[in-house]
């Protein structure tokens, strides 16, 4: 079994909502498994390890807040074709909260200027208040149901020729849009916070086994018994199943 790189980008800033658990739950079930890896924290205005010689099998990148998410796309800037590749092949990319915003064409603020984002998908960002959206939030992924939530200052606008969810509760990419996210080969990224794959133990399982398919990954009782009450929950919010009594 081979080590399993993993890389999480900016964390001095990326650290909002919790998401940082994250790296926490994928790092303990990488254990669990037997996987031997190796963390690698990349810091802002440090080269990215998955821009040089040393291959990446997960990068992680987490939400943080409007004004540092304007410097960390200047910095990021320099390696949009190494992100480009990543949707290819057989390694894993995940950007959770206002990160999928990096990743569009761009981010337009509340006083009406704008700025050119990576261009990997057809989106516009756009600011609309100091005002916070928050909400809860679930899709389907193929087979499975994703929970998570949201806090928002931006929604986005435009194409997705390959949305990560079809929303059945909360709201897509924008009020207007049932679809979220984007997914393309092992390339996910989406504005639900959570921390995502502690919240979604399959999906978690899903990407691991990606990774290292030669491994077994069991997600813990603990976690599958709060999905199981989560999606319960808001199911029954979405009026998709009676209350119990």
């Amino acid at each position: 079994m081979k080590k399993l790189i993993i890389e999480a980008l900016y964390g001095e800033y990326n650290n909002l909502y919790g998401d940082r658990g994250n790296l926490l739950y994928l790092t303990e079930q990488l254990k669990a498994a037997g996987c031997d890896f190796e963390l690698i924290q990349t810091h802002l205005y440090d080269k990215p390890a998955f821009a040089g010689q040393t291959p990446v099998d997960f990068l992680y990148i987490g939400p943080c807040t409007e004004r540092q998410q304007e410097v960390e796309l200047e910095a990021l800037r320099p390696y949009r074709d190494a992100l480009a590749a990543r949707m290819e092949g057989d390694t894993v990319t995940l950007a959770t909260g206002n990160a999928f915003e990096l990743f569009g064409r761009a981010i337009e603020k509340e006083d009406g200027t704008g700025l050119e984002a990576l261009g990997l998908w057809d989106t516009t960002a756009r600011r609309f208040s100091r005002l916070r959206y928050n909400e809860l939030s679930m899709g389907r992924w193929g087979q499975l149901e994703i929970v998570g939530f949201k806090n928002q200052l931006s929604h986005s606008y435009g194409t997705v020729d390959t949305p990560f969810l079809e929303m059945e509760l909360g709201t897509g990419l924008n009020p207007d849009s049932r679809q979220e996210g984007f997914a393309r080969g092992g390339f996910f990224a989406t504005y639900l916070l959570g921390p995502l794959l502690a919240l979604n133990p399959d999906f978690a399982a899903a990407l691991l086994q990606k990774l290292a398919p030669e491994a077994t990954f069991a997600p813990p009782s603990f976690a599958r018994q709060a999905y199981e009450a989560r999606v319960a929950e808001f199911r029954r919010l979405n009026g998709k199943q009676p209350e119990s009594h």
